[in-house]
């Protein structure tokens, strides 16, 4: 007898291996896909690089991403809700994805900062990786203000281990 695999069964196996789970299109299909983790380099100039860790998942075409950096060391207290971001990442087809919000925790001086939930469409099958703008154009990849200290960054590399798929 053959048992029928769920998106819940193939998330739990890939978990238990020390792997990454990623819903695909059918999970997505479904109605929401579980959260996947990604990695990405960014130059926010003046700020330094800094790898940004994003996590993905959606729910009925609703993405929903939250980022924090390596080196991301809250200066001073910082409010909940406080930090407003716009995360733009490339959809394979070259459209693409803006996620935006005011959204954090409330983090106390000299903490890491984790920004999100962010939100924006998805459809299911999206995938999406670290947008780069061109060179010149003026274009960023993230901005954010933080405590009333507007910035940009700019991602430099793609993601790792791969897009997030929705």
């Amino acid at each position: 007898m053959r048992k029928k695999l769920t998106a819940a069964s193939v998330a739990a196996a890939a978990l238990l291996l020390g792997g990454l789970a990623t819903a695909g299109p059918a999970a997505a299909a479904a109605g929401s896909s579980g959260a996947q983790t990604v990695t990405a380099r960014y130059d926010c100039g003046r700020f330094g690089v800094t790898d940004l860790t994003i996590e993905g998942s959606a729910d009925h075409g609703v993405g929903s991403i939250r980022f924090s950096t390596s080196g991301g060391i809250a200066p001073a207290d910082i409010p909940a809700d406080s930090v407003s971001a716009t995360l733009r990442l490339r959809k394979a087809d070259g459209g693409i994805a803006s996620f935006s919000g005011t959204a954090n925790a409330a983090t106390p001086a000299g903490q890491p900062v984790v920004v999100g939930p962010l939100t924006g469409p998805v459809a299911a099958g999206d995938r999406l990786d670290s947008y780069i703008p061109a060179a010149g154009s003026g274009d960023s990849s993230l901005s954010l203000n933080v405590l009333g200290t507007a910035n940009t960054c700019t991602a430099v590399s793609l993601q790792t281990p791969g897009p997030l798929v929705f």
